[in-house]
């Protein structure tokens, strides 16, 4: 195909003209390469995203250099852990996501590398409209954009499978007249095909769905090498290149007889447990149920693609559909790799039962984004020169600046809410010996702030995700004299101990025994008398938290029982302005949010008659606040029936 497109136009390009349009197309590679990292870099997360996904999980072992879950994923684990250590600026937590505009711009590069090598004008030279047409389609899809601003491993594994495209389809380009009749390849050829499955050990000791290239991959390759199925001793080099990356999974028991763990503690040294460790054997169970997974219909599966294309795009994409097939109707080897790769990915994202099954949809959207700049392409050829680059050049301006009809762009640069919490929690006054006791991704963050900012250090987490096996793990190390702290609120406890707030976390005491006392700057007069005298609040304090990464205050409220009350009284913080009216977050939202005392733990019937009750809240500030004054206004309701209790006003 290449060579008729080459020469069926009117126009022939001299080889030195040639060589100065591939010259330009891989400045535009790194270019496209190049902007596409700092629009990642400007929009990625800074910090701690979400405490319940893989992304804080690699946030967490890669710095440390710790075992990630199946499948380990070692060579992500250490060159993730490498970079965060040579930069010298950030958290952690945002050097890594970094590391995946790194990787994802890398990725974005080679889609616009193999655009130019695949998509040729009629003069059969590279088209740069082309090309950036297909970079810009991937490089602008929603999904891709948030794996490329948070600690992931789809941007790299999308680099690999750039990287073994762009090496497969410049198979062709090796082989002479001869190996393609006689069956007797190249030694530039028998280089390119060790490089390839270079590629794959590396991509397989990173991200196992890789294998889902190689059928594709190899039926390309017995269809452009007559009779490279016949052993050589080449075989031996290719096997080595092919092998030697798959030693990187020795990290794994290595690093556990260093006495290293997972976060779950799920390894377990030895063959058995390393194998099924690397092969994730549990997980095949998802072909078949998870109860986490999320189903799409068709129409939803549709609705997907498209949004990650724009109607734009994916109309390009059926026109490019064209290249399936050269002009006297021979199947193109190239594109028909391309829609092995886009088939086989979608076929396996929709049987595939997780919870976030878009990720696997990645290859199919990059393979659908070259068929777009083959959309393009097509467009280019059917035009003469001058209209040709002006339909192009307003083809990639809609794919750029056309949002509406593609999903939204993401922009995590301001995410801070996630990694304050995480530090919050951390901040808490931990006696020694101290156990924290909370959901997985909870426990991964406290960790996190251990390692990485050396808060908490006193504090032991614990992970239980069922609230049964919690509420067991609280009584027996509350029947041990061990200091407890909890998360969340737990059912079935509230009656059978007493609570204060500790920065973000309720610390557990034995029922009457909490150990709160006013402190000496306690705004305490007068008591605010609730339910007719039944509740009081008997002093507070606000005071400004300086170590986060948002403005914030701390409000503390001192209640006491004075009698028995069937009323579960709630909280309404208002942050307003001089007039006062309520202030507003950047995104619109009113800076109001109710809540429940204690974070739940414990609703105002069940507290202790005549117990000091400690209750933490941190309040964040909405940056038009920066440089004014405001006042915090605590409005105490009744739960069930909104009925205002009493209220306090401070001004800061």
């Amino acid at each position: 195909m290449l060579h008729w497109i080459a020469t069926s136009g009117r126009h022939f390009v001299t080889r030195r003209e040639l060589i100065a349009r591939r010259l330009s197309s891989h400045w535009l590679a790194w270019l496209v390469g190049s902007a596409a990292f700092l629009l990642y870099a400007y929009t990625s997360a800074p910090g701690i995203v979400t405490f319940f996904d893989d992304t804080l999980e690699f946030q967490t072992i890669a710095p440390t250099f710790g075992i990630a879950h199946p499948t380990g994923y070692p060579l992500y684990t250490i060159l993730g852990g490498l970079w965060t250590h040579l930069l010298p600026w950030g958290t952690w937590a945002g050097r890594l996501n970094l590391f995946s505009a790194l990787c994802a711009a890398i990725a974005v590069g080679l889609i616009a590398a193999l655009g130019g090598r695949l998509l040729l004008d009629r003069r059969g030279a590279p088209n740069p409209w082309a090309a950036l047409a297909a970079a810009i389609t991937y490089a602008l899809s929603p999904v891709w954009w948030s794996q490329a601003t948070v600690a992931e491993v789809y941007p790299l594994h999308s680099a690999f499978v750039a990287a073994i495209l762009a090496t497969t389809i410049g198979i062709n380009q090796t082989l002479t007249p001869h190996a393609l009749t006689e069956g007797q390849p190249s030694p530039r050829f028998e280089r390119r095909m060790t490089w390839l499955l270079l590629l794959f050990g590396l991509a397989l000791a990173h991200h196992r769905t890789i294998l889902l290239l190689a059928p594709p991959v190899a039926l390309y390759v017995l269809w452009s090498v007559p009779g490279i199925w016949r052993p050589r001793r080449v075989w031996w080099r290719w096997g080595i290149a092919l092998a030697a990356p798959l030693l990187l999974y020795l990290y794994i028991p290595l690093r556990a007889a260093a006495g290293v763990r997972d976060l779950n503690d799920s390894y377990v040294p030895g063959w058995a447990g390393f194998w099924n460790h690397v092969l994730a054997q549990e997980y095949t169970a998802f072909f078949a149920d998870n109860p986490l997974t999320t189903t799409y219909t068709s129409a939803q599966w549709f609705e997907l693609i498209r949004s990650q294309t724009g109607w734009i795009g994916l109309c390009l994409a059926l026109m490019g559909l064209v290249w399936l097939f050269d002009r006297r109707g021979r199947p193109a080897r190239p594109w028909w790799l391309l829609l092995g790769v886009l088939l086989i990915n979608l076929l396996f994202a929709i049987l595939y039962r997780v919870p976030d099954p878009e990720v696997f949809l990645l290859p199919t959207i990059l393979a659908l984004a070259l068929f777009s700049g083959a959309g393009v392409g097509l467009l280019a050829r059917w035009l003469s020169t001058p209209s040709a680059t002006l339909l192009s050049a307003l083809l990639v301006g809609l794919l750029i600046f056309a949002p509406l009809e593609r999903g939204p762009g993401v922009n995590r640069r301001n995410e801070w809410s996630a990694h304050d919490q995480a530090r919050r929690m951390a901040q808490a006054t931990f006696p020694p010996n101290s156990q924290v006791i909370g959901l997985e991704g909870e426990m991964t963050a406290l960790r996190y702030m251990q390692a990485a900012e050396a808060l908490g250090t006193n504090a032991t987490p614990i992970t239980a995700n069922e609230s049964a096996q919690r509420r067991a793990l609280v009584d027996a190390l509350m029947a041990r004299g061990t200091p407890v702290f909890l998360t969340r609120e737990l059912e079935g406890i509230q009656s059978s101990y007493s609570f204060s707030g500790e920065a973000d976390l309720v610390r557990v005491w034995p029922r009457g025994g909490s150990q709160v006392t006013l402190p000496d700057l306690a705004i305490s007069t007068p008591p605010l008398l609730l339910d007719e005298g039944r509740v009081q609040i008997e002093a507070y304090t606000l005071r400004p938290i300086t170590d986060l990464a948002q403005p914030a205050q701390e409000l503390t409220l001192y209640w006491r029982l004075l009698s028995p009350t069937e009323k579960v009284l709630k909280l309404s913080l208002r942050l307003l302005d001089g007039a006062g009216a309520p202030l507003q977050w950047p995104d619109g939202r009113a800076a109001v949010e109710d809540r429940f005392p204690l974070h739940q733990a414990a609703l105002t019937p069940d507290w202790f008659p005549d117990e000091l009750i400690q209750d933490v809240h941190t309040v964040l500030l909405p940056p038009a606040l920066q440089e004014k004054s405001a006042t915090l206004l605590v409005i105490i309701y009744e739960s069930a029936t909104a009925l205002e209790e009493g209220r306090i006003e401070i001004m800061f």
